[in-house]
């Protein structure tokens, strides 16, 4: 199955798109032939109105047009992980619970996506800063993210982490070092290959090292320098040997495609990057 990220939305409407503007979008999911997509919240503002009715209209809508979501991203929680004073036991709990009950719209959709963006420090009022204080640090994120399991868990839904540049996941390694310190297969990783990339990952072996935890996709493109979302193909990405790799990793999810660009170019990039990784998987 192809899917489109949220960024299709994003292109088409910007980061205060609506209800309406998401189920607008999705007519043109489905024009262009994909079969999945992906429900977002991109700002904590939103949050009411997919509370209030909203997830059942978009997911009715989705109904009627034979789409599926692939995984529920709450973007906006990223700013839980955005400095040392977030990464704590209280922030963003309760909105996660929320989350998880606008996910439950969404049928046969199992996976909730945070992603874990830049770690913004203010060195000037920070001390002492050592060795102990990075300790104090990862050791907070690692409870934090372990609580945040038990209520997806709980509620019968997998975890998955999106990890940016400069997070303080500590990139794919980190991410795994993690996996190995909570020891539960209900955590994964959304990953999006312009972000691994741009932490100069070596792409084409990433789902040899992540197996099963690749829990769904961002198939975006860049040239390694800068961390943009551009279509399969137009960046230094070597896809043939990654497709591969993922497919011979196991992983049969939803090839979902990532690409930030204006709206009136929406349908000619989603075109070309479906048409691209279409070419690569059925050859």
């Amino acid at each position: 199955m192809f899917g489109v990220s949220p960024a299709f939305v994003v292109s088409l409407f910007g980061k205060q798109f609506s209800v309406e503007d998401f189920c607008e979008a999705l007519e043109l999911v489905k024009e262009l032939d994909f079969s999945g997509f992906q429900p977002e919240i991109f700002t904590k503002e939103a949050l009411p109105d997919w509370i209030n009715s909203g997830s059942k209209t978009v997911s009715r809508k989705a109904g009627d047009l034979g789409l599926q979501a692939t995984q529920f991203v709450a973007h906006f929680m990223m700013e839980d992980f955005s400095t040392p004073e977030r990464i704590d036991f209280d922030s963003g709990r309760d909105d996660l619970k929320q989350v998880i009950e606008i996910a439950k719209h969404f049928y046969n959709c199992r996976v909730v996506t945070i992603p874990i963006g830049p770690l913004s420090i203010q060195w000037d009022r920070i001390q002492p800063v050592n060795a102990s204080w990075l300790r104090d640090m990862k050791k907070r994120f690692l409870e934090k993210v372990g609580r945040f399991l038990d209520l997806t868990k709980d509620s019968g839904l997998l975890l998955a982490l999106e990890v940016l540049p400069g997070s303080v996941v500590g990139g794919i390694d980190g991410f795994l070092a993690l996996c190995d310190e909570l020891d539960s297969c209900d955590l994964g990783i959304n990953l999006d290959t312009g972000h691994a990339w741009a932490c100069r990952e070596i792409v084409p072996l990433l789902p040899l090292k992540l197996h099963d935890r690749i829990f769904g996709l961002h198939l975006c493109d860049n040239f390694g320098s800068e961390n943009l979302s551009l279509s399969p193909g137009k960046g230094s990405i070597e896809w043939k040997p990654f497709l591969t790799n993922l497919l011979n990793s196991g992983y049969r999810g939803s090839l979902d495609i990532e690409i930030g660009c204006e709206a009136e170019n929406v349908r000619s990039e989603y075109a070309a990057g479906l048409e691209y990784i279409d070419s690569l998987v059925t050859v």
